[in-house]
């Protein structure tokens, strides 16, 4: 894609700092009636719905049977499951879940189990993907896109496994406590492509992005073209800061991508200029309003630049 149509497309994504909310804790609880010791029973139980029962009644990530031990194990841990914060009632305030529990649990495995979850990736067909507000026809070829943006916890790996320095908001080289689930930011577009080579992947293209959040029509959001409910971060839910990702089923992308709209910007491998100093981000992030984070949001950073709603997620 030429400069001049991405500075044409990038009028939509002017930069606009919203009226912020009232910080407030989190109080209000998901009305989960079941009771632990229920909870421990379906997930023993040899019945053929239990387990899937389960999943719909307290799991908020992407599943598929290849995290089936993975999340048998979480599930039969004590991770607040019965006392999960819910999102539909602004201002929420921290948010804090079962998973960010999970990995900082002592035993490695549920860490492991977490991790796996969120290591999760979907496949996108080849397609037809429709750029930017005019709709601009373009051919993606099939990929493969993380489900989640990348996460604290997996940054933390990298950095002690790869030798890369934390990002300045981590205080004595970690992030803050149970935010292990919450997308990382402070990352340059340089540290997340060497991110994306550790993991064996790479960071998506402008197209596949809006295609991966879009699908193949021309909706707004990645639930279609109207907000009749909290279906992201954005200013609206009163966060004041990331959530965890995979919190907001019901904003889902046709190609079963979370947190495509708001939480944090996300980079992709897309110059905006030709001398390719800068890149371009996409889906807008919790400091902004629902205006500015729709499908069509993008801004452009230097490719050394980071900033506390700045994130990322990788293809293949």
């Amino acid at each position: 894609m030429t400069k001049n149509r991405l500075q044409k497309l990038f009028i939509s994504a002017i930069i606009v700092h919203m009226e912020s909310t009232n910080s407030v804790t989190a109080t209000n609880i998901l009305n989960i009636t079941r009771t632990k010791a229920s909870r421990i029973a379906l997930v023993e139980s040899d019945a053929p719905d239990a387990f899937q029962k389960l999943l719909r009644e307290y799991c908020q990530w992407h599943f598929d049977d290849s995290l089936c031990d993975a999340a048998r194990l979480l599930l039969s841990t004590e991770l607040g499951w019965e006392q999960m914060p819910q999102l539909t009632t602004p201002p929420v305030g921290e948010v804090i879940s079962p998973l960010g529990y999970a990995l900082a649990h002592a035993d490695e495995g549920v860490r492991e189990a977490a991790l796996q979850v969120l290591d999760a990736t979907v496949r996108i067909p080849a397609g037809t993907a429709f750029i930017g507000e005019e709709c601009a026809p373009l051919a993606v070829d099939e990929f493969e896109m993380s489900v989640y943006p990348v996460t604290n916890a997996h940054y933390h790996r990298f950095i002690q496994e790869a030798g890369y320095e934390p990002p300045q908001d981590w205080i004595d080289g970690t992030y803050a406590e149970n935010r292990g689930d919450h997308p990382v930011v402070w990352v340059t577009y340089e540290e997340a492509e060497a991110y994306a080579r550790y993991a064996g992947g790479r960071l998506p293209t402008f197209p596949e992005w809006q295609y991966a959040a879009r699908g193949t029509d021309d909706r707004l959001f990645p639930w279609g073209y109207e907000i009749d409910k909290p279906r992201c971060n954005t200013t609206e839910l009163g966060a004041e800061g990331t959530t965890p990702v995979g919190a907001f089923r019901d904003g889902v992308s046709p190609f079963g991508c979370y947190d495509m709209m708001g939480n944090v910007w996300e980079w992709t491998s897309t110059a905006y200029d030709d001398e390719e100093n800068f890149r371009v981000a996409c889906g807008g992030a919790w400091y902004y309003n629902h205006q500015y984070s729709t499908c069509t949001s993008y801004d452009f950073f230097s490719t050394n630049y980071a900033e506390f709603v700045i994130g990322f997620r990788i293809a293949h």
